[in-house]
This record gives structure tokens, C-alpha cells and sequence, in this order.
């Protein structure tokens, strides 16, 4: 039995509520985060005030953990694709640094995504990225363990906590001074290669 396809209205309203993330993403970019206020992220999406309160009741902290939902997925989703590219263990872990230091080059965004965003997520817990990359980094390095390639006492879990702890800070540094994006990678690199069998 196949699903039932979404109808006129509920396609209009998905589309209406993806341009209000998207205009919000579009006012963080170019503004930063204190200066996207409810206005000015309407007037973006060509929408009303009573439209974004439609769609998002607790208003622009509800739009916002939206944006940052659909960032972490943007992240993702760059990851995903850098490591198909990649040769081995190493250059699928540091495919997600590489995928977090492009969303930083963009510096409101990269702010925003690492810093701000977390916060409207809750303490104590993680968003998508966060919480995604953890276990994509835990499962590589296990595999990597079972295959011999890793260092003796490597622990996969608390290995990847850390990695992802790395990975944010790097995007943080790189957002503020985009020119530290490399050696940020290369010291990634030198700790990627410490883990490995020698």
C-alpha cells in the first residue's frame, strides 16, 4: 500500500515554513544572529509576521532550532560526500572536519551553527551533527580497530567524543579567523595520525 501524497495545502505550507528557515539562514549570514530579528526575517521570505507565528508559535527561537536542524543536516550531508573521496579510516574521520570548516568559511553561519546554535538545543543534549558524527567517527574507528589499523588501547566511543569536541572548536576558530581553517586541519591530521598502528 503506497502513502498518499501530500496535498496542495500541506505542500504550500512545507514550502512556506522551508523559505522562512531559509530566509532566517539568508539574515544570519549576512547580519549575525542579535540582528536577525522576526522582521527582518519576513521581509526575506516575503512573508508576514502572522505567517511565521503560523508556522512557528514559539516564534523566532522555534525558527531558529530549525535552521540549526537543517545546518546540521547541511553539514551531513558535505561530510557524506567528502568521504566517498576518501582512501582510508583517517580521511573519512577528517572528511567531517573538512565539511565543518566549508560551513565555517561562511563566519555568521559558522558562529551560529557552533557556538548559538547548541544553546538553543538544550544542555545536555546534542543536535543531528553533533550527535551523527559521533557515532559515524565511532563506527569508522572500531572498523578501523578490527582491522588492526589503529594504535593499541584506542577507545572508539571516547575517541569520537573527543574528535567531535575537536571538530566544533576547529569550526569556532575558523569562523572567527578564517585563515586558521588549515592549520587546524593539519593539527587534525597529526592527531588522526597518532591513533594509527605505527
Amino acid at each position: 500500500m503506497s502513502a498518499q501524497a501530500p496535498s496542495l495545502r500541506e505542500r504550500q505550507r512545507s514550502r512556506t515554513r522551508a523559505d522562512l528557515v531559509n530566509a532566517a539562514l539568508t539574515v544570519l549570514a549576512r547580519r549575525g544572529l542579535e540582528a536577525s530579528t522576526v522582521t527582518l526575517i519576513t521581509q526575506a521570505a516575503g512573508t508576514s509576521r502572522a505567517t511565521l507565528y503560523a508556522h512557528f508559535p514559539e516564534g523566532r527561537s522555534q525558527l531558529l532550532l530549525e535552521a540549526y536542524e537543517l545546518l546540521g543536516h547541511r553539514v551531513l550531508e558535505a561530510a557524506k560526500a567528502h568521504r566517498a573521496g576518501a582512501e582510508d579510516w583517517a580521511g573519512r574521520i577528517r572528511a567531517s572536519l573538512v565539511a565543518m570548516l566549508e560551513l565555517a568559511s561562511e563566519r555568521e553561519i559558522g558562529l551560529f551553527y557552533n557556538v548559538s546554535g547548541p544553546q538553543l538545543v538544550g544542555r545536555g543534549a546534542r543536535g543531528i551533527g553533533s550527535s551523527t558524527t559521533r557515532r559515524t567517527i565511532a563506527d569508522e574507528l572500531e572498523l578501523a580497530r578490527f582491522r588492526g589499523l589503529l594504535a593499541e588501547g584506542v577507545d572508539p566511543e571516547a575517541t569520537a567524543a573527543l574528535l567531535v569536541g575537536a571538530i566544533r572548536e576547529a569550526g569556532i576558530d575558523a569562523a572567527l579567523e578564517p585563515s586558521s581553517a588549515a592549520s587546524r586541519l593539519a593539527a587534525f591530521d597529526g592527531l588522526l595520525r597518532g591513533l594509527a598502528v605505527r
